[in-house]
């Protein structure tokens, strides 16, 4: 492995440690980066091995190349043109999230949000203008989530999905139109557009607070298309949160 450098994390040092101190058997998955920046992914088995009286030599370390196990996964779960997450793992992601907020009691939101005439987009500047403008509106949503819990998928189309938690309504509401901001700080072009020279995205909020409330998947995603829509209906280029509340940035 010498063209492997990577230094193991402290909690998994530990971890090796007792494991081997209380001699038990540990199966985990590492990533590795080599010399060339490649990434490879290797499940390692590390157990005690015995004599024939059970006396204890030591530990052995089995080690299982499972790269291309790793890529078939993030391939089956990724939409191609934007690199987001795709609709089939956001269904899956949607219900362990409502799950882990019942469990915990906790806050959960979903933001459904459209680009603004975006057909008029791609009859103006044509499809391959259109799949750039997607995959650049994708990277900036992305880049705009900062917490180990916040996701992001291209729902279809021109329609992206974003599955936060831990935020208040009115903490939701400034990321979304924090997001919403950054959007129209790329400046990119949309002269057919009936709000604004640029491109612009409509989006729908939902907020749901589990210690007094609960919602399933159908009931989480129909409150924030139907905000989606009355942002639309309104006249677009804005954020409406389900329950009639309002928050307009032009």
């Amino acid at each position: 492995m010498s063209n492997i450098h990577n230094k193991l994390p402290n909690e998994f040092v530990q971890k090796v440690k007792d494991v081997i101190a209380a001699k038990k058997t540990l199966v985990g998955e590492l990533k590795y980066i080599t010399k060339e920046g490649k990434v490879r992914w290797y499940q390692n088995r590390i157990m005690p091995i015995y004599d024939e009286e059970y006396f204890p030599l030591g530990e052995v370390l089995v080690r299982y190349d499972i790269t291309e196990k790793k890529n078939f996964e993030k391939l089956s779960i990724t939409d191609s043109l934007t690199e987001l997450y795709n609709r089939r793992y956001f269904n899956d992601i949607l219900t362990r999230e409502i799950y882990r907020a019942t469990r915990e009691k906790s806050t959960l939101s979903f933001i459904i949000l459209d680009i603004d005439y975006f057909k008029k987009y791609n009859d103006t500047y044509g499809h391959y203008a259109g799949d750039k403008a997607l995959t650049i509106v994708a990277s900036t949503i992305k880049n705009s989530l900062h917490r180990g819990g916040d996701f992001a998928f291209r729902l279809g189309g021109e329609e992206f999905g974003i599955i936060f938690s831990g935020l208040n309504k009115e903490q939701s509401l400034e990321f979304a139109e924090q997001i919403k901001a950054n959007i129209e700080d790329l400046n990119i072009p949309h002269s057919n557009s009936a709000v604004s020279s640029h491109i612009t995205i409509s989006l729908g909020l939902v907020v749901i607070d589990f210690v007094n409330e609960y919602v399933d998947e159908n009931g989480f995603y129909t409150m924030a298309d139907s905000a989606l829509y009355r942002a639309k209906e309104t006249g677009r280029n804005k954020v409406i949160m389900h329950e009639n509340e309002e928050l307009d940035f032009f």
